[in-house]
């Protein structure tokens, strides 16, 4: 089990879906044979987290998601988390 995080990141604006860049909270962790931050559980496969705070503009937050998600083609699978 192994966890990386990547932060500093920026993400570009996308006009169509009302999203302004972004480089303070542009961050991505992946957790290799686990399912959550903390290591807790062993499984087969892998999750990555896309950490998408606006605090500004907080219903913007799924979109980015989704948006980030659909580069990569894949959905998002889970609801936000706050932490």
């Amino acid at each position: 089990m192994a966890q990386l995080h990547w932060w500093n990141l920026g993400r570009p604006e996308v006009p169509g879906l009302g999203l302004h860049p972004e480089r303070k909270h542009a961050e991505v962790t992946v957790m290799l044979n686990t399912p959550t931050p903390a290591l807790e559980e062993r499984v087969d496969g892998h999750t990555v987290l896309v950490h998408v705070r606006d605090t500004s503009n907080e219903e913007s937050m799924p979109r980015r998601a989704s948006w980030v998600a659909e580069q990569a083609g894949v959905t998002v699978i889970g609801g936000p988390v706050r932490g």
